[in-house]
């Protein structure tokens, strides 16, 4: 038998989340803007290449694209436009997504019966310190990091990677939150009742959603490995890489694991986060040519992957 409860103070929360966006973006967006050079580097290339094109002091990447309000704006565009200019790849894409989180639904009672079987005080413990990059501080504080440490090496690049990340916290939490409205979905702990239209709706994970945003702004355009950078170079940009999608999946399973998420609703908090992210990554690239251009293809940045099979006679040969 499915039970609710009233938690009054989770719809408010959420209001309180957008507006210290808004307000963060109205603070320090003109700071941004301010330090922009408004370099108009090539799109599509290697960052090398963008990097000789704007004429940038060597090892300092310029910014992909102005940082001002009409920049913003047209990042808005973008992310809540795609949807209308998928392509054949893109709706397979979509499709997995939508997929995978129908056949978490029908499957949710058994993974949660799974999660709680193997709960224990240690496992909780750890998880819920995991459960800080999924506070809405995580972000603010990656976003100001970023923003001092351009300003100190005089990159606009490393600021750019700030604004970012806010952008891809409010764009994400906004579906987050018109989501949970219009498909109201009670806690694990609560009941099982899914509702159309209705107030205080747990459908997505909103801290899945925080958390994952920060993937995409801090992934794609730092530890994205170049061609020509040495193995260990390589190496350590790719443990930063899964580090960083383990610490979020971690997020995740404290979500179920404290019975406040079903295993769709943090799918689906995940897939959105992450999914934004390189939307706005995208558009400050001046869309997604750049992750198909060659430079990123022998990087395995652009979604390729970045490892690479190669059969011969009697030979397998791996490269990473």
């Amino acid at each position: 038998m499915s039970r609710a409860i009233s938690r009054p103070h989770s719809a408010p929360m959420l209001f309180h989340a957008h507006g210290l966006l808004v307000i963060a973006l109205l603070l320090l967006g003109p700071a941004w803007a301010g330090s922009s050079r408004a370099r108009e580097p090539e799109k599509g290339g290697p960052p090398e290449k963008e990097q000789q094109a704007a004429g940038s002091p060597r090892g300092i990447r310029p910014s992909g694209a102005p940082m001002d309000w009409r920049q913003i704006g047209r990042d808005a565009r973008y992310v809540y436009g795609r949807p209308a200019h998928l392509d054949r790849s893109g709706w397979l894409k979509l499709g997995a997504v939508v997929g995978t989180g129908a056949a978490l639904y029908l499957a949710r009672d058994e993974v949660r019966d799974a999660v709680q079987r193997n709960r224990s005080g240690p496992r909780d413990r750890f998880l819920d310190d995991a459960r800080t990059m999924g506070k809405l501080g995580t972000p603010f504080a990656a976003a100001l990091g970023f923003y001092l440490a351009g300003r100190a090496r005089h990159s606009d690049y490393d600021s750019e990677t700030g604004l970012l990340i806010l952008e891809s916290l409010a764009f994400a939490s906004t579906v987050t939150g018109a989501t949970q409205r219009v498909i109201a979905s009670d806690r694990p702990e609560d009941g099982d009742r899914v509702r159309l239209f209705r107030p205080n709706g747990h459908s997505i994970s909103g801290d899945v959603t925080i958390a994952t945003s920060l993937l995409a702004p801090i992934i794609d355009r730092h530890l994205r490995v170049d061609g020509d950078e040495s193995r260990p170079v390589r190496f350590w940009k790719r443990c930063g890489t899964w580090g960083l999608y383990g610490a979020a999946g971690l997020v995740a399973l404290q979500r179920m694991s404290r019975d406040r998420h079903w295993a769709p609703d943090v799918f689906l908090g995940y897939a959105n986060g992450l999914g934004i992210g390189r939307l706005v990554v995208d558009s400050h690239r001046g869309g997604r040519a750049w992750r198909d251009s060659p430079g990123a293809r022998a990087a395995g940045g652009g979604g390729r992957g970045g490892v690479a099979f190669e059969f011969a006679p009697d030979t397998l040969r791996i490269a990473w």
